[in-house]
C-alpha cells in the first residue's frame, strides 16, 4: 500500500508531509516535537473516547424495553372478545397518518 504524502483530511489544521521515519526518530536527532507521543517509552498510544462505551450502554437499555404493551394488548382482547370494542375509523385512520409522520420526519 502507497500512502501520499500530500493527503490531508478536512478536520486537519495544518498539512503534514508523511514520511517513514517514526516521531520519536525525528525528536531524538534534534527534530521538532510531535505532540500526542511520549518520547521516552518510545511507543505509540491511543487514546479511545468514551463514545463507544455510552452507546453501548445505551444500545443495551433499550433492548431491555419491551416492544409490547402487554397491558393495553391484554385490555384490548378482553374488549375485542365480549364484542365491546368498537373502534372509530376517523381516530384510526388519523393515528396511522401521525406515526407515519413521525416516522418520516425520524428518518
Amino acid at each position: 500500500m502507497k500512502i501520499d504524502p500530500k493527503l490531508q483530511f478536512p478536520n486537519d489544521a495544518q498539512p503534514e508531509r508523511v514520511s517513514g521515519k517514526r516521531a520519536n526518530d525525528a525528536q531524538l536527532k534534534g527534530g521538532p516535537s510531535v505532540t500526542g507521543v511520549n518520547s521516552t517509552a518510545g511507543e505509540d498510544t491511543v487514546k479511545l473516547s468514551t463514545a463507544h462505551s455510552e452507546v453501548q450502554r445505551l444500545a443495551s437499555a433499550v433492548s431491555q424495553v419491551p416492544d409490547v404493551r402487554t397491558e393495553k394488548i391484554a385490555a384490548l382482547q378482553g374488549k375485542v372478545s365480549t364484542g365491546n370494542y368498537k373502534p372509530n375509523s376517523t381516530q384510526i385512520a388519523d393515528a396511522v397518518i401521525a406515526e407515519q409522520t413521525q416516522r418520516k420526519f425520524k428518518a
